[in-house]
Order: C-alpha cells, then sequence, then structure tokens
C-alpha cells in the first residue's frame, strides 16, 4: 500500500488558503483603493473651489476698503471745501473757501474832495462834497465765474449803479485766456476812461479822455482775449443807466468798439504799453448830442468849453494811447478824435464836426515804489508803500505833472478849445489810503462861449477804501 507524507500538510494547507484568500479578497481591496482616491481628487476640487472662493472674498473686501478711503477722502475734501477762511489780499480782506472755487469781498471806498478856485471871467464857487461813496460786492463762483456789484450813494436810482456785470473765464481758446463780460460796464476804449479813479495820477481824468474816451458805464457785453503781452477787447453795448428816451432820441444808440493794446516790454517794475481803439456810435434815427467839460476838477459846475445841443445821427471815434513806467516814472499820454455824422437842423445843418484832444502826464515816486499793472484789463492798481507808516516808514509819496488839450470848435460848431496844466502830489501811507493835494491852472481857453477865461484852483482829497 502506497503511503503519503503528511508532515507538511498544515503548512501547505494554509499556503492554499492564504491564495484563495489573496484572490478573493483582491477585487475589494482594488475597490477601497480606488474609492481613496475619488475622495482624494474630490477633496482637492473642494479645496481648489474653497481656495477660489476665499480670493473673491479677499478681492471684494479689498476693493469695499479702497471705495471707502476714497469716500472718506471725498467726504473730507468736501467738507474741506465748505471751510471758509478770511484772507488778505493786497491790503483788502476777503472770505473764501479751501478749494478757491467761491471768493466774497465786501467792499467800498470814500472819496472826500475840497476846492478853492480863483475865478477869472465865470463865477465858480469852492466847496466840499464826497466825489464818491461806494459800497462795492464782489468775488467769483464755481472758480470759473466772477461777479460786482457797486453802488454809489453820491447819486440815486439807476444813476447810483456803477460797475454790475457777470464775467466767465473758462474759455482757453489756443492757449489764451478769454474772458466774458455781460452787465453795466465801461466800453472797451482808451486808457484813462477804463481806469479806476483810485488810482489816477491826478483826481479828475484829462478833459480829452472824460469827454472823448470811453465815456459812461454802458449796459452790454464784452469780451477779453489775452496774449502773453497782448489784449484785443471788443464791445457791445446801449445807452447808459437812467437815460430815458426824449423827443430827439425816441431809441437807445448801439455802441459797438474794440481796442488792442501791445506790451513790448512788460517785466516788475518796467513797462511799455502801446494800444488803438475804435468806436462807433449809432442811433435808430436822430439822436441829441452836447459836449462839454469841467477844467479837470468837479466841485464847480462850471464848464468852460461848451458845443450846445445839437442832433446826429451818431459818431465814430479813434485813439492811440502809450504808457511807459520804469521804476518810480511813468509816463501816460493819449490822443483822440471823434466825428459825427451829419448835423440835422441849426446854424450847423449838414456840418460833419471832428473834435480833438489829448493829454501828456508824468508822475514819480520819491520814495521808490512801482504801480502794479494789471495786464487782463490794461490797467494800474494801488502802489504797495515799500515802508508804509504802520511799519515806521514815510509811506509813499509821489510827485505828479500834466498838460491837456481839448477843441470842441469845428466847422460851424463852437465850443471852445481849452489847454490845462496840472501839478500833484499824492501820499499814499497805506496801500489803500491816499492823501493828494494839486494846483490846476487854465492856460487857455480859445473860442466859445467863454473865451479867453482862465481860471485857476488848488483841490484836495482824503480817500480811503477796503
Amino acid at each position: 500500500m502506497k503511503t503519503y507524507d503528511t508532515k507538511g500538510f498544515p503548512g501547505a494547507i494554509k499556503l492554499i488558503a492564504l491564495v484563495v484568500g489573496g484572490l478573493w479578497l483582491a477585487p475589494g481591496v482594488q475597490a477601497a483603493t480606488t474609492a481613496e482616491q475619488d475622495l482624494a481628487e474630490r477633496m482637492r476640487a473642494l479645496e481648489a473651489e474653497l481656495a477660489a472662493v476665499k480670493a473673491q472674498v479677499q478681492a471684494a473686501q479689498t476693493q469695499a476698503a479702497e471705495a471707502q478711503v476714497r469716500a472718506d477722502e471725498a467726504s473730507k475734501s468736501a467738507s474741506a471745501g465748505n471751510v471758509v477762511s478770511i484772507q488778505e489780499r493786497g491790503g483788502r480782506l476777503q472770505l473764501a473757501t479751501a478749494d478757491g472755487n467761491f471768493t466774497f469781498r465786501l467792499g467800498g471806498r470814500l472819496l472826500l474832495d475840497s476846492s478853492w478856485y480863483d475865478a477869472d471871467q465865470a463865477s465858480m464857487g469852492s466847496g466840499t462834497k464826497f466825489r464818491a461813496a461806494r459800497l462795492e460786492a464782489i468775488g467769483t463762483l464755481y472758480k470759473d465765474w466772477s461777479y460786482i456789484f457797486q453802488y454809489d450813494f453820491t447819486t440815486s436810482g439807476e444813476s447810483g449803479i456803477k460797475n454790475a456785470y457777470l464775467g466767465y473765464h473758462g474759455f482757453k481758446p489756443a492757449g489764451q485766456q478769454l474772458a466774458l463780460y455781460l452787465g453795466n460796464q465801461f466800453q472797451p476804449f482808451g486808457f484813462q476812461g477804463q481806469q479806476s479813479p483810485k488810482y489816477t495820477m491826478f483826481m479828475e481824468q484829462p478833459t480829452s479822455s472824460l469827454l472823448l474816451g470811453t465815456g459812461e458805464r454802458r449796459v452790454g457785453a464784452r469780451s477779453d482775449l489775452i496774449g502773453s503781452n497782448w489784449r484785443w477787447s471788443v464791445g457791445l453795448a446801449q445807452s447808459a443807466l437812467g437815460s430815458r428816451a426824449s423827443d430827439a432820441n425816441d431809441n437807445d444808440p448801439v455802441d459797438v468798439a474794440t481796442q488792442f493794446t501791445f506790451d513790448p516790454i512788460r517785466e516788475k517794475g518796467h513797462l511799455l504799453s502801446l494800444g488803438a481803439s475804435l468806436r462807433h456810435q449809432s442811433a435808430n434815427g436822430s439822436d441829441e448830442y452836447r459836449l462839454r467839460a469841467r477844467p479837470q476838477t468837479h466841485i464847480s459846475s462850471y464848464r468852460p468849453v461848451d458845443t450846445l445841443d445839437f442832433v446826429s445821427d451818431g459818431f465814430t471815434a479813434a485813439g492811440v494811447q502809450a504808457y511807459y513806467q520804469r521804476g518810480p516814472f511813468e509816463l501816460e499820454s493819449e490822443y483822440f478824435q471823434q466825428e459825427y455824422d451829419a448835423i440835422q437842423g441849426g446854424v450847423a445843418d449838414g456840418d460833419k464836426p471832428t473834435f480833438s484832444g489829448g493829454y501828456l502826464q508824468a508822475g514819480y515816486f520819491l520814495t521808490g515804489e512801482s504801480r502794479a499793472y494789471d495786464l487782463g484789463r490794461g490797467l494800474y492798481g494801488a502802489p504797495k508803500p515799500a515802508r508804509s507808516l504802520s511799519q515806521g516808514g514815510p509811506g509813499a509819496w509821489q510827485l505828479a505833472a500834466g498838460y491837456s488839450t481839448l477843441d470842441l470848435s469845428d466847422g460851424s460848431v463852437d465850443g471852445g478849445k481849452i489847454d490845462m496844466l496840472m501839478l500833484g502830489v499824492n501820499w499814499y501811507p497805506e496801500q489803500r489810503l491816499r492823501l493828494s493835494l494839486e494846483y490846476g491852472n487854465v492856460l487857455k481857453v480859445d473860442g466859445g462861449p467863454n473865451d479867453d477865461d482862465r481860471p485857476s484852483f488848488v483841490q484836495a482829497r482824503a480817500q480811503v477804501e477796503w
């Protein structure tokens, strides 16, 4: 009988069992491994999605924080813009917002004059009066707009309204500044006629400038195109405030003027300015005119030259001007011509008279000052004393001399011709204070209703502005 060795059987059985078990468990292990891999991939996907969400949340938080910062800055800026400060500008106080969009100044002036006359043929009458007692509101709106309103209490009603206009300064064509004005203002014609009487060399304008220059303020529009050393102005206006229609003047005249100035030299304390002006005034039908002038003083109502009334459809005027400044020295000169359309009626019927005049005047600051010059309007401002009285100094002292001539006679119109000599001294103890003393002499009146009259006078002014 064949026998088997069973000593190693149990080990074989174990081996077989392990093999069979492994074969049975293999699918389960493989399935578990796959599940674990799926779970890991899902976890990685979730983590990626969570990271993306976190990034979006952080970006949103950053944007919100930046927006809040901007809002806070805008709020601070807006709050700052509403803060009003008091500023000192050229010896005057004004209110202004911190952003500069709005400014406001309540100002004014008092000019008190006294005159003593040495009459020749006609009575003149010495006296004292307020030449001006004026209040004004002036400032800016939204940075590019300006405004001014002045009322003088030495007259009444509409006639008391002086400068009253709105300006816009926001246009910059070809890099130049363009200023537009609408309201009651001077026409752009001549120099002295547009200059504030606070800053003229003498208390009153030369007779030629007063009569043939820019004349009264008129309601209308004006534009000033300003370059680096030039200015071109155009104005369109109608009648002066307070004027009323009459039998000889049924409609307001239309007044058109233009002026061009050029400054070959324009430095601090050194200026040469040249200019030319044209003006035409026409009425819708006939208009009544009368040209007459005081002898560069205002207390007396006496007018040595006088054309009396005549009727014409209007006039055309031209003027040239020049002024020079070198340190404390100033020289100013103008010449005018004014030609009228044919006179209607009277002894001068059909005549087209031409009236003319001019002046030359010079000033010198003994204390060395120079007046500031404003290119925007081609005008001088108040001199600032090098050492004012409040600083222990002498203030600013200026000597002045001038000659003027005005001829109101042509053809059948015999208004007369007047030649004037003026001497004066101006003292500015502070920038906005002025005391003046002047001597005036009518050198000659030739023709007209006061032929050969030669009065003289002394006059003085005390002036304060704020």
